[in-house]
Order: structure tokens, then C-alpha cells, then sequence
């Protein structure tokens, strides 16, 4: 609905790209979350067999709920702003928001949700191979996370050893929610020991929220319950299991990306992980990957670790009205460092650049510069 309504409020509309500030033009800007979506003929082509000749359609995904039913607007807002299936369209669009770099995602088709894991393991070295084909080359530009097959390690292993090389694809594409076990177990250790002969960045990303099975979202009712709450409660859940299972002592090089997880829980997060550790950090010494380098506790407060490994995506980012409160926020949860620009391309939720540079009092210019591009750059060894 597009009039004041709700008791005043004004009911959201889709951000559009214009106009962007003239001063984000003339910096470095590196997109960490655009969505990508290729056809599902262009991505059949480059099936491999038997899975051509048996695969008809775009395979079925997790059952997710949506407010279509109650919403004056189509859809869900996935693809609000149009789809890009092709270098050329992520080019045009890169230039309308000053990007100068995009790291681009799978699209709105959520594929990790696809749970038959020889179809999805299919799918996803199809798509890598699409991208080395026909759309790396169109520009230096477009980076990518590659697809792999996180339901099976040793899949996903297979396909990081098989297109890994290719110094285009930045990072491996992972999804949480509580449709996935946490990627923090000791059982994709297989899969960190591939991404690791290739310093690649892990890209954790929400995806697949509205699990009716899972305990933590039963009784929701609503997409705000969905949407909005259950990103922030999966990634927390996620990162938890990174840190607390000692996957950083393993990898004490791996770099992780969060996005669509929320970003302001941080601060509390950090604090109250470090205190439960101290606390009682007893069971540690039961863990896989303690037992395997007979270690009985972290080499470091769980907080290290995040300030040392992990990195956040913007979008979608929440700006306090009191602008003293979001000054507050940005440096409780370390933003200057840990904080990387996404415009989460297409989504009606996504989040053009301006916002960086347009809260001077709050973001400096050395902020800006790490938020739009520096952070990013030092995360991804091949930007």
C-alpha cells in the first residue's frame, strides 16, 4: 500500500538505485552480496549427463512460507529490481550503483535448498561451469562464490578441487538456517581442507528460514516473525558452532562471511559467548577436532576468533532515527573492521551505497573507504 496508513506510519517501498551520490561515484566500491540468476535453459546446456537428459525443470527447493497471500505487491520482493542472468546485465547494473567490484551469489532460486545431493551437486558444477565460460570473461570485474554442494562434504570437495583454480571464483557459497547443520561441525571438515589449498573465503549466507519442522519457528505466523527474527536467530547459531567447535584452531586461516544475519546482536553476542566459555568450557574437550589434536580448550576467547576470522555483509542494515545511537552501535560492533558493503541485488530489501557516506558524524572518511571497499579487499586474497 503506497498510503500513509498503520497510525502514521508510512508503509516501505522498494529502494531504487537513483540517484546515487555523487561522491560514492568517485570511490572504490566492492558489492560483496549480488544475486545472480541464470536462466534454467542456459544452466540445463551445461548439465553434464545422465542429468541432462532426466532433469526437465528447475528441481524442487525447500518449502519456504511467504505473505503473498495478504500483500498488495507480487511476490516476495526476491526480485524486486529485475534479475541478471548475464556479464553484460551485471555490468549495466554495476555501473547505475557505482560498483566498481561485485561478488556475485546464486539467485532467488535458493539451490541449497534442492535435497536430493547428486541433483544438487549436478546443478552447481553446471552453474560454475557457466561462469567460467560465458560470464568471467566478459570483465575483471565480476567475481564470484562458487556453488558446491554443502549437504556433502566430500561433494562440495570435489567440486572446489575441480574449478578452485580459477582465480575469478573468490570464495565458496554456503547457506544457514536451521534447513542445514551448522557449518561449524567437524563433518565439512573435508570440505575447509579443499577451500583451503585455495584460500578461499567461506560465504555463509541466510537462506531456507521458513523450516515448519524446526523448533525454534513452529509458532511463527508471520513473514515479519520469518523474515525479520529468524536470519538473526540462524546465524548466531551458526557462528556459534564455528568458533565453539574449533573450527578456527583447525583453520586458523579461513575467513568467513556472514550475510543476511543480522548485524547489531554482535556486540552482545561476543561479550556473552566469551563469558559462557569461561565459564564452563569443559564438554570442549569432547569435540571431534579437539579429540583429534588432543586439545582440551579454544587457543583463544571465542570473541578473537570473530574479530580475526569473521566478516559481515551490510545488507540489510537498520540505521537508528537517534543518529548518536547509531555512532554507538557501529563501534560496539567493531563496523570499521569487520563490516563489508552488500547491496543484496535484486531484493526489494536492498540497500543502494549512499547510506555509507551520508552519515559523516557517524562514518568517517577512513570508515567509508573500509566499509566500501578496503574491508572487502583484505578478506578476498583474489580481489
Amino acid at each position: 500500500m503506497n498510503e500513509a496508513s498503520h497510525s502514521g506510519f508510512e508503509s516501505a517501498k522498494a529502494i531504487k538505485p537513483d540517484p546515487i551520490n555523487p561522491k560514492v561515484r568517485g570511490m572504490d566500491v566492492v558489492d560483496t552480496d549480488f544475486h545472480f540468476s541464470p536462466p534454467w535453459p542456459v544452466i540445463r546446456s551445461y548439465l553434464q549427463e545422465p542429468f541432462k537428459s532426466r532433469l526437465w525443470h528447475y528441481p524442487a527447493v525447500g518449502l519456504e512460507y511467504n505473505p503473498e497471500p495478504a500483500n498488495e505487491k507480487p511476490g516476495v520482493g526476491q526480485d524486486a529490481h529485475g534479475t541478471a542472468g548475464t556479464g553484460a546485465e551485471v555490468l549495466k547494473i554495476l555501473d547505475e550503483f557505482a560498483v566498481g567490484t561485485v561478488i556475485l551469489n546464486p539467485g532467488y532460486n535458493r539451490p541449497m535448498s534442492i535435497f536430493n545431493e547428486p541433483v544438487l551437486a549436478a546443478f552447481c558444477a553446471a552453474h560454475n561451469d557457466y561462469m567460467i565460460r560465458e560470464v568471467f570473461p566478459v570483465s575483471p570485474r565480476i567475481k564470484a562464490n562458487m556453488m558446491v554442494c554443502q549437504r556433502d562434504p566430500a561433494l562440495a570437495a570435489r567440486e572446489i578441487a575441480r574449478v578452485g583454480k580459477h582465480p575469478q571464483f573468490v570464495g565458496v557459497f554456503t547457506e544457514f538456517s536451521a534447513l542445514y547443520e551448522q557449518m561449524g561441525n567437524a563433518k565439512f571438515d573435508p570440505l575447509y581442507d579443499a577451500m583451503r589449498d585455495f584460500d578461499l573465503v567461506l560465504t555463509a549466507h541466510s537462506g531456507g528460514w521458513f523450516n515448519h519442522f524446526s523448533p525454534l519457528f513452529n509458532g511463527a505466523r508471520t513473514w515479519i516473525e520469518l523474515f525479520g527474527n529468524a536470519p538473526i536467530a540462524n546465524a548466531i547459531v551458526h557462528l556459534a558452532a564455528m568458533v565453539i567447535q574449533g573450527m578456527f584452531d583447525k583453520y586458523p586461516r579461513q575467513k568467513v562471511l556472514f550475510q543476511e544475519g543480522g548485524l547489531w546482536w554482535l556486540s552482545d553476542f561476543m561479550l556473552r559467548i566469551d563469558d559462557f566459555y569461561v565459564s564452563a568450557p569443559g564438554d570442549l574437550a569432547l569435540m571431534e577436532r579437539m579429540l583429534e589434536a588432543n586439545q582440551r580448550y579454544l587457543k583463544k576467547l571465542p570473541s578473537e576468533y570473530i574479530l580475526e576470522n569473521v566478516r559481515f555483509s551490510t545488507q540489510p542494515i537498520t540505521i537508528p532515527k537517534n543518529k548518536k545511537h547509531f555512532g554507538w552501535m557501529l563501534e560496539l560492533c567493531h563496523a570499521k573492521e569487520l563490516f563489508c558493503f552488500s547491496t543484496d541485488w535484486p531484493h526489494q530489501t536492498m540497500d543502494p551505497p549512499n547510506w555509507i557516506v551520508e552519515h559523516p558524524e557517524q562514518i568517517d572518511e577512513d570508515m567509508q573507504k573500509a566499509l566500501l571497499a578496503g574491508n572487502a579487499r583484505k578478506l578476498y586474497s583474489r580481489l
